[in-house]
């Protein structure tokens, strides 16, 4: 009799530990079919385009998140997030297995450390401030928070203390001899009052050090919101940015403002229009810099809810003065590149989102 009272005894509290972890997983599908005019081809003149795309208002994505209860208010916590691509099943950011996010840390109170590849600072801070929510279509989001919007090597403090929301992170560079060379760092904050909130975030990725030297890539943003009517939003928001990269297309200044409305036309029905504009203060070229003519973006957005998990979409853009999300000054990664002849680029989809 004792040893069953023993032994149920500790099934108990075998359930209760197990209790006291959770693993979750989750992610997003998103796929659209698209048509853009003016894509650079075998000529200087535009070509139009019809595309199967993954990834539309939200990139495609699985992820695990997860947490232990060590007592005393103390959680053990990590996050592992794979981007892929839906329209060829293959892993996004350039074939990673964990390549959107890989960490682990502590978590107490309104404190959290993490240790692996993360977001930036000014990426999360500023994730309140984009109107359309980081969307694969159509946001100049590699231009607004750079190439390295995720490093490796980071480790970050996040704190929450109210209505008070702080970043700041510190990437090694790992490269023998310098502690500088290939190192990133940033923070930011984020305020919100009543019907509204602002914020401010800095990040700085450096590049490896030859001879006690390395380049600098700097960015700082401000970004405001306030709720004009329950179903009424406005965010605005600045972005400073310089490069010292000696790198031919590179952008060397510029600074970016964006301008959105988003609008609950009904429970099912959300409505979403933005204006970015960039002022190219010197881009760089083989034998020097220019500036070039700025440009600018107009994105419409019309998203309809079928359920709490899946919504169908409808997303336009107008590009001047560059392609679509201003991605030929960002050459590297560039999912558009207009033609020579062209000044001005126009993108339509139709797709789908399915959250789990």
């Amino acid at each position: 009799m004792k040893k069953c009272i023993v032994g149920v005894g500790c099934a108990i509290a075998s359930i209760a530990a197990f209790a006291q972890s959770s693993v979750t997983l989750y992610g997003v599908v998103d796929a659209n079919i698209e048509y853009s005019n003016h894509n650079l081809g075998s000529g200087p003149n535009g070509q139009s385009k019809v595309a199967l795309n993954s990834g539309g208002l939200s990139p495609s994505r699985w992820g695990m998140r997860g947490t232990e209860d060590l007592g005393g208010g103390n959680k053990a916590i990590f996050a592992l997030e794979s981007g892929f691509n839906i329209d060829t099943g293959t892993s996004g950011q350039g074939g990673l297995l964990f390549g959107r996010q890989a960490w682990v840390g502590l978590a107490s109170g309104n404190h959290q450390l993490t240790l692996g590849r993360q977001y930036t600072s000014l990426f999360l801070i500023m994730a309140n401030y984009s109107p359309t929510a980081y969307a694969t279509l159509y946001e100049p989001v590699t231009q607004i928070a750079g190439a390295s919007l995720r490093e490796n090597n980071m480790v970050k403090y996040h704190g929450s203390f109210g209505p008070l929301t702080t970043e700041a992170h510190w990437s090694f560079g790992e490269q023998p001899g310098s502690t500088q060379g290939s190192a990133g760092y940033g923070a930011g904050v984020d305020y919100s009052f009543g019907s509204g909130g602002i914020a401010i975030a800095y990040d700085n990725v450096n590049g490896p050090a030859t001879g006690g030297n390395y380049t600098r890539a700097q960015k700082a943003a401000l970004g405001v919101r306030y709720q004009i009517t329950p179903s009424l939003l406005a965010q605005a928001a600045y972005r400073y940015g310089k490069n010292d990269a000696p790198a031919a297309g590179t952008v060397a200044r510029d600074d970016i403002f964006w301008l959105g409305l988003n609008y609950q036309a009904t429970q099912a029905l959300a409505l979403t229009g933005v204006v970015y504009y960039d002022n190219l203060r010197a881009l760089r070229t083989a034998t020097g810099s220019t500036n070039p003519s700025n440009p600018w973006q107009l994105t419409l957005v019309a998203d309809y809810s079928l359920s709490k998990r899946t919504d169908v979409y409808l997303s336009t853009a107008y590009t001047k003065n560059a392609a679509l999300n201003f991605e030929n000054l960002n050459g590297a990664i560039a999912a558009y590149q207009i033609a020579a002849n062209e000044h001005n680029q126009i993108g339509v989809a139709v797709g789908m989102r399915h959250k789990f």
